[in-house]
């Protein structure tokens, strides 16, 4: 679901800030109560993002003169099945209108801070996120620790991939994680307004800036394609997969550094075999992965415009979390 707030002024780009409003229903795998077949109320993850949606939503809207960018609020499905509404929206968006994106800000779990402590992840996707950050926190009386790429397992990894510089609000895991005792008294509402005034504070500060400067990070050490691997090529898999049901893997990006990217392997190449397995889906790879170990050295073979492409590359260590 996607809402336009026209900008004041005439720029060229346009910010997205969005937020999943699925969650797991009745459990499934995904659950980490798996023997409870029972509602997962999800008030965390991610009632609390999309509440926080709309009342960024509400406080520009109410501030339109001050507003200088488009801002589309985008209200995404399907995240917690490998973020296919996100995926989505930025292919059919395609490379030219993705270039109409300034920035994108994701809320995923805002509804539990506690220490008024926030973490706001992706800060090093653009130079410029550090200045644009820290008075809109500080204007909150918030505590934010930034850090990291824009890589992990939420909507704005499919912006960050397309070249986009992104921010992931977050306020921190807890026990209810993925669990029916994800329930609404559990969440802090004056937090989660508070979190909504420091994205606002940021969005109208994103209006003074011709342009966010985007930064690919290298990844020295990969953290892996999917969490807790034994072996990483320091690929991120498009969960959507392939278009038109073909086989193999579709890779949303490559790290910089990583077993992939030394190897020669690009974003949109679709991974259909290493070593001795054929790779028809992301659990073939996940298998491939669990199996391998790294320092190990297997030919892959990836489709690239319809060719079959050879290339040697090496597994390197996960960095797990």
């Amino acid at each position: 679901m996607v809402g336009l707030l026209e900008g004041a002024s005439a720029f060229p780009t346009a910010i997205v800030i969005g937020a999943h409003y699925d969650h797991l229903g009745l459990g499934g795998r995904h659950s980490l109560a798996p023997d409870k077949t029972e509602p997962h109320l999800g008030a965390d993850d991610n009632a609390s993002g999309v509440a926080a949606l709309l009342e960024i939503a509400r406080e520009l809207s109410a501030r339109r003169e001050e507003l200088k960018r488009d801002v589309l609020f985008v209200a995404f499905s399907a995240e917690e099945s490998g973020v296919l509404g996100s995926t989505h929206f930025t292919r059919e968006r395609g490379e030219a209108g993705m270039k109409g994106i300034a920035a994108m800000i994701n809320l995923d779990m805002v509804g539990r801070l506690r220490g008024n402590r926030l973490t706001v992840l992706g800060s090093d996707s653009a130079e410029e996120w550090g200045s644009l950050i820290k008075p809109a926190c500080e204007k909150a009386r918030v505590e934010c620790v930034t850090f990291g790429d824009g890589y992990g397992p939420s909507d704005q990894t499919p912006f960050y991939a397309a070249g986009v510089p992104v921010l992931h609000f977050f306020t921190g895991a807890h026990s209810d994680y993925h669990k029916p005792s994800d329930a609404p008294e559990g969440v802090n509402a004056a937090g989660v307004a508070q979190v909504a005034s420091i994205v606002a504070s940021v969005a109208l500060s994103l209006g003074e800036r011709a342009a966010l400067s985007y930064r690919k990070v290298p990844s020295p050490a990969p953290r892996g394609d999917v969490r807790s691997f034994n072996a990483s090529l320091g690929t991120v898999p498009d969960y959507a997969g392939p278009a038109n049901g073909q086989k193999g893997v579709l890779l949303s990006a490559v790290r910089p550094g990583g077993g992939a990217d030394q190897a020669g392997i690009r974003r949109g190449d679709i991974l259909i075999r290493l070593g001795k397995h054929e790779i028809g889906s992301v659990e073939d790879f996940m298998y491939v992965l669990n199996s391998s170990k790294p320092g190990e050295t297997v030919s892959a073979v990836i489709l690239r415009d319809g060719q079959e492409v050879h290339l040697e590359t090496t597994f390197q260590e996960t960095k797990r979390r």
